[in-house]
């Protein structure tokens, strides 16, 4: 779904009522006085609040491409998950919303579609997983799910830390600290 000017400036909103204060904290009487408009007039560009919240999701998991045209293996891993770093420098309330599920565990339609990104990443992801171990990039006997998780377990927990400390540290350098020693734990050791 494409949103409009005004429909992402409520998402932007709710984005960082969400990032300040939780779940709790991002009604529909707190948007609309963050905004200046009235309860109705949110209705007007979104049926509910959970339209709202899916397209939060959406925003995420749609700003950046698990595909990486022309990169193969590691390569390809690194660049999304590059991408993925440079999209929450460019909007930081992601960092405190899309990395801290604990904030959707009360609303279970929108911690399953949380999963499903989830599973949908890691799906599409294992093609470049397997390509770095066909390659000799990473050791071929870890199995895809585990390297799934070896990989993007730290690199969600380096950017929940960023968000939490309000962007106290380059995130893009440690990304890059990260990735390079991710990728020397899991070479094939050949001596």
């Amino acid at each position: 779904m494409k949103l409009t000017k005004r429909q992402n400036e409520i998402i932007d909103q709710a984005l960082s009522l969400t990032a300040s204060g939780g779940m709790q904290n991002f009604t529909v009487t707190n948007l609309s006085a963050a905004l200046g408009i009235s309860e109705p007039a949110l209705y007007r560009h979104f049926k509910n609040k959970s339209e709202m919240v899916k397209a939060m999701i959406n925003r995420f998991d749609n700003g950046v491409p698990t595909e990486q045209p022309g990169l193969h293996g590691f390569a390809a891993i690194a660049a999304f998950i590059k991408a993925r770093m440079a999209q929450v420098c460019d909007n930081p309330h992601l960092a405190n919303v899309m990395f801290a599920e604990e904030i959707f565990m009360g609303e279970t339609k929108l911690y399953k579609n949380l999963l499903a990104m989830m599973h949908k990443h890691k799906t599409e992801l294992g093609g470049y997983f397997a390509e770095a171990q066909a390659a000799g990039e990473i050791h071929p006997e870890i199995p895809l799910d585990t390297l799934y998780r070896v990989v993007m377990g730290p690199v969600r927990l380096l950017i929940k830390q960023w968000g939490m400390s309000e962007g106290g540290f380059d995130l893009r350098a440690k990304g890059e600290e990260l990735l390079s020693v991710l990728q020397k734990m899991l070479k094939v050791n050949n001596s």
